[in-house]
């Protein structure tokens, strides 16, 4: 498996690469080639262009969840060519904002299903789990078995003339089966990373021994960041590569952790596992 970092936050240590708010990876496994999320913008497709990802050759691109920072970059890869089978959950297009008082901010990906059909994309949504590939599947429907996992209300979405809260519904991971176990790709982990990697070991029935991507604790305590990485090592975690949503005190507490092998995956930045 290669996993490569399109866009993050952060820079890796190849300076000539773009950085900014959002995330995109290209994942190479032995029996697919994967895009999972797009950035926020066109960067993303110049970055993959430096990096020498062979976007001619992408097989699935996959949506982990309908926010800009994820998904605005997606136009630029389909003008640059791509055009694998786009795959989200149910309710990517819903329109998404965050709201404070009587503020809105707009926070979707900024295309729809009209977009796909133009250019002629299979629109795949799962519901569960989707086979991709016999090594490689998308799930959703994540339980929500750890109560101090919650979602910010300022959240919300907008339908018709209603405000609900957005419970990330159409949040999808991707899973990848190795031979000691799983591998989890996440994209911001807004259900909560404990949620996913338990509805994920409930679905498989298997050690999950990494997981990659943004785990959307950047506003967490202390005390929650070391009883997630409590639970992640039960789940028989080896590996964490984390990123953009994640936050700094993840990033110092997990270097205490001489068991997990833990690194943050800044732009261009690669995670190879035989």
């Amino acid at each position: 498996m290669k996993l490569v970092t399109l866009m993050d936050n952060c820079a890796g240590e190849n300076l000539g690469l773009k950085h900014e708010h959002g995330l995109s990876f290209y994942a190479q496994f032995p029996d697919a080639k994967v895009l999972f999320d797009f950035g926020p913008g066109p960067d993303t497709v110049e970055n993959a262009r430096k990096l020498d990802v062979p976007l001619e050759s992408i097989q699935f691109a996959v949506g982990s969840h309908g926010h800009y920072d994820h998904g605005g970059g997606y136009p630029a890869f389909v003008e640059a060519g791509v055009r694998a089978p786009f795959v989200t959950g149910k309710g990517y297009f819903t329109e998404k904002y965050a709201v404070e008082d009587i503020r809105a901010t707009y926070l979707g990906v900024g295309f729809d299903e009209n977009f796909l059909e133009e250019k002629g994309i299979l629109h795949k949504e799962c519901s569960g789990v989707l086979p991709l590939s016999p090594s490689v599947s998308v799930m959703t429907g994540f339980r929500r078995s750890h109560s101090f996992e919650t979602i910010s209300e300022r959240f919300r979405l907008r339908q018709g003339e209603e405000w609900k809260p957005d419970l990330f519904d159409d949040e999808i991971c991707l899973v990848h089966q190795l031979k000691e176990g799983l591998f989890v790709l996440v994209g911001c982990s807004h259900p909560g990373i404990l949620n996913i990697l338990s509805s994920v070991q409930e679905q498989y029935r298997q050690p999950i021994i990494g997981v990659a991507g943004g785990t959307h604790l950047m506003e967490a305590s202390e005390a929650r960041i070391g009883e997630t990485l409590v639970q992640m090592k039960k789940f028989g975690m080896k590996l964490i590569g984390f990123n953009h949503c994640t936050g700094e005190t993840f990033r110092e507490r997990v270097r205490k952790e001489p068991d997990l092998h833990a690194m943050y995956l800044g732009a261009g930045d690669t995670l190879f596992l035989e």
